[in-house]
C-alpha cells in the first residue's frame, strides 16, 4: 500500500507423490508454511501407504520499515492437506494446520548492505488430522523457532551470513530437547 510498507496474500496448491521405503510404504511430507502445510511422514491412518496428497495453503504476510533502519515482518499461513490411501477400502484423510513468524530487521547494520534479523517462528502446528502423521501432533507441545541471523559483505558480490537457530519443541513434543544449530554461509552473487 505504501512505499514503507507491503502486504502480501499467497495461495499454494501442491500435488505430492508418495515415496515408499524399504521397510513401509510412508508419504514424506516435508515441507514449510509457504508451500507445503505439514512435516514429517505420514500414512493412512492405520501404517499403510499413501498414492499421494494436495495441499491448499493460505498465507498473508507484511512487511513493514519503521525507520530508516528498523523494519519489521510477520506472517500467518493456514493449510488443508488431503491424503489419499492407496488401499481403495479407506477414504481420504485430511491434515489441517497454522503457521506464524514475526521478526525484525536491521538494515545497514555496522556497515551499509549488511542486516541483521531476528525472528520467532511457530513453523507449524497440527490443528487437525495427527492420525495420519506417524509422529502424531507431538505430546502437546508446540515447536517454536528462535532465529538470528547476520548478512555481513565482504564485497558486492561475496557475503558471510551467521546464522543461530534455537528450536524449542522439535516436532511438536514437549519431552524433546531444545535444539541449537549454528552455522556459517558463505554467499556467492552473480
Amino acid at each position: 500500500p505504501t512505499d514503507t510498507f507491503a502486504l502480501r496474500f499467497l495461495y499454494n496448491r501442491t500435488n505430492q507423490n508418495a515415496f515408499t521405503t524399504p521397510a513401509a510404504g510412508f508419504f514424506n511430507v516435508i515441507g514449510d508454511s509457504v508451500g507445503e502445510p505439514i512435516r514429517g511422514l505420514a500414512d493412512d491412518g492405520f501404517g499403510g501407504a499413501l498414492v499421494n496428497a494436495q495441499s491448499d495453503v493460505f498465507t498473508i504476510g507484511f512487511d513493514w520499515r519503521i525507520a530508516e533502519h528498523l523494519a519489521m515482518f510477520g506472517r500467518y499461513g493456514t493449510g488443508r492437506t488431503s491424503v489419499n490411501p492407496a488401499n481403495p477400502t479407506l477414504s481420504r484423510g485430511v491434515i489441517t494446520m497454522q503457521s506464524f513468524q514475526v521478526g525484525f530487521a536491521f538494515p545497514d547494520l555496522f556497515k551499509r548492505g549488511a542486516q541483521g534479523m531476528i525472528s520467532f517462528v511457530m513453523p507449524y502446528d497440527v490443528k487437525s488430522g495427527s492420525e495420519f502423521l506417524l509422529s502424531g501432533s507431538g505430546d502437546g507441545g508446540t515447536q517454536y523457532d528462535l532465529e538470528l541471523v547476520y548478512f555481513y559483505p565482504i564485497t558486492r558480490n561475496i557475503a558471510i551470513v551467521p546464522n543461530l537457530y534455537f528450536i524449542f519443541n522439535p516436532n511438536n513434543f514437549e519431552s524433546n530437547p531444545t535444539v541449537t544449530v549454528a552455522n556459517l554461509r558463505l554467499s556467492f552473487r552473480f
